[in-house]
């Protein structure tokens, strides 16, 4: 359920979420609709964004495209439609990625080559080329790009959470988001990123199954709590908006005060 404190902030804006069919990304969708955003979903999961559009998660008419993000062809295609059909975008969102865990993600002496590969691969590569083939869409008065990072990024996680490959990516699109911000601030084109702590969602399905290891992980969050995909929507409505108009190149850690203590 949306705040009562969502407004119009982005009324005839158009906003593209890269994996918008994932637990934060269809939240911060949602989120974008539900402020006045046409929505464009890029995702690799089409069942998913066939019943999350059917469920009206994503507003009316919602262009949904199937995308793997680490295909440059498929993303360029997908740019390619977006703009046919709805001309330019405002707002882009980076939220695809992926969890090294399963992949045997560790200390870099124990994480499989192939496992650092396909997590740079998603999680910072996939940044590079979906910016690449959107960012020539965008409106020529400016807008915004979020990239979704994360606390890992900004202080090293305590074992057996140590995903290393996960971190570097993490920290990647950390430094991409601070050189995007000076580089495109010419065209007012504003590059912020998000870097939630622990947050409910599928990713972290593995994590929430173990009552004892998931209370070990709420612990660490003063606030006493993990957090939710609207947490995580709710700051980028707040970086997509006009609120936001003076601020650039920031991280902005929405983890329950984890990385203070």
């Amino acid at each position: 359920m949306q705040s009562d404190r969502v407004g119009q902030r982005l009324k005839d804006q158009v906003a593209v979420v890269a994996g918008g069919a994932g637990g934060i990304g269809c939240a911060i969708a949602a989120r974008l609709v539900a402020e006045g955003a046409k929505l464009a979903v890029l995702d690799i999961d089409v069942g998913r964004m066939r019943s999350l559009t059917a469920a009206g998660m994503y507003g009316m008419e919602p262009l949904c495209l199937e995308v793997d993000i680490t295909q440059a062809e498929q993303l360029e295609a997908a740019a390619r439609q977006v703009g046919d059909r709805l001309r330019r975008i405002d707002v882009l969102v980076n939220s695809a990625g992926i969890s090294g865990r399963p992949l045997g993600d560790g200390p870099v002496d124990v994480c499989p080559e192939d496992a650092w590969y396909q997590v740079i691969n998603t999680n910072l590569t996939g940044v590079y080329l979906t910016c690449k083939y959107f960012i020539p869409l965008f409106n020529p008065a400016g807008g915004s790009i979020i990239h979704l990072a994360s606390d890992d990024a900004l202080i090293g996680p305590k074992p057996p959470h140590d995903t290393h490959a996960y971190c570097a990516s993490k920290g990647g699109v950390i430094a991409l988001t601070k050189a995007m911000a000076i580089s495109y601030a010419p065209r007012r084109i504003r590059v912020n990123a998000i870097a939630p702590g622990w947050v409910m969602t599928p990713m972290t399905q593995d994590l929430t199954n173990d009552p004892a290891v998931w209370r070990e992980i709420v612990e660490r969050h003063p606030l006493g709590r993990a957090g939710t995909p609207e947490d995580i929507a709710a700051a980028a409505a707040y970086l997509a908006a006009p609120e936001a108009s003076f601020v650039t190149g920031v991280v902005l850690p929405v983890e329950g005060g984890a990385t203070v203590w």
